[in-house]
Parts: C-alpha cells; structure tokens; sequence
C-alpha cells in the first residue's frame, strides 16, 4: 500500500510541475513529457496491473486538464502503462539504456495513438510531416531525460523505505 501511495503521489507531483512550470523550459518548442517518463519509469518497475492503473490515473489528469474531450488521454496511457507493465518482467530492469528505449518508444506510440484518435474523430489535426520533427525532438529528449528520472524515483523509493 506503501508503494501504491508513493508512485501515485509521484504521478500527481510530476504532473503538477509537468502543468505548471516545465512550459518556461521548452526548448524549441517541445517540452518533455516527465509523466509519460514517469508511468514508463513506474510500470517497467511494478507489473501490468499496476502500470494500467496509474496510467488510467495519469492519463485522467490529462483529460480533466487539458484536453477537450474527455478520455482520449486516459485511453492512451492506460494502455502505454498496461503494456509496458506486462513485458517489464521480461525485460532487464538494471540496464538504463532499456528505460530510455521504452521511453522513445512509447513517445512514439502515444502521439501515434493521439493522432489517429483525433484524425478520426473528425478534429483539425496538422499534417503529420508538420508535426514529424517536433515528435522526434521529444521522443529524444524523453529518452535522455529518463535516465535522470529513473535515478530520481530510486532515490525516492530507498528514501521512503520503498522496495522499488
């Protein structure tokens, strides 16, 4: 229960600051995605089930926040979170480059996914080969930056006394 509260308090202090302050730092005009970074980093270290929810719980934040309509988020990073939770007993949980592979991966597919749900429920989306570089800008980033956000959270957890 102890873990639970810690990687749901960690969610909702990510996506404060993600909201909040991050935007003065975007370089480019990409800012990274610290809670996609963030559920990546929480489900490569649980299981499915725990990755699915605190995606779902990321991506509702999302959704009540951001975004006009309402589940699109939620939709998109339980799944990212419910995949990513289930392989991560098959993948080398000590090896940092694994992270940040995961973590450009699942940029990818969560503006992938984005994209298409919106292009099909009929919204103004730009044409992929204008918004192609920005992804890939951040796709990068968030790679890089999930070393750092790994290091981060297992601070946190041996901090708390947190099996991680």
């Amino acid at each position: 229960m102890k873990r639970i509260s810690l990687m749901s308090s960690l969610i909702v202090l990510f996506f404060i600051f993600q909201t909040s302050f991050f935007c003065f730092f975007n370089h480019f005009n990409v800012i990274p995605n610290f809670s996609l970074i963030l559920l990546i980093i929480l489900a490569m270290l649980s299981d499915g089930l725990t990755g699915g929810i605190l995606g779902f719980m990321t991506g509702m934040l999302y959704d009540a926040m951001i975004f006009d309509i309402f589940g699109v988020y939620t939709l998109i990073y339980f799944f990212i979170g419910a995949i990513t939770g289930s392989f991560s007993d098959d993948m080398l949980r000590e090896n940092y480059l694994v992270y940040g592979t995961i973590t450009g991966l699942s940029t990818l597919v969560m503006h992938f996914l984005l994209y298409l749900i919106l292009f099909f429920l009929r919204f103004r989306v730009q044409t992929a080969g204008s918004i192609l570089p920005g992804i890939i800008l951040e796709t990068v980033i968030n790679a890089v930056l999930a070393v750092f956000v790994l290091k981060f959270v297992i601070y946190i957890f041996d901090l708390f006394k947190v099996k991680a």
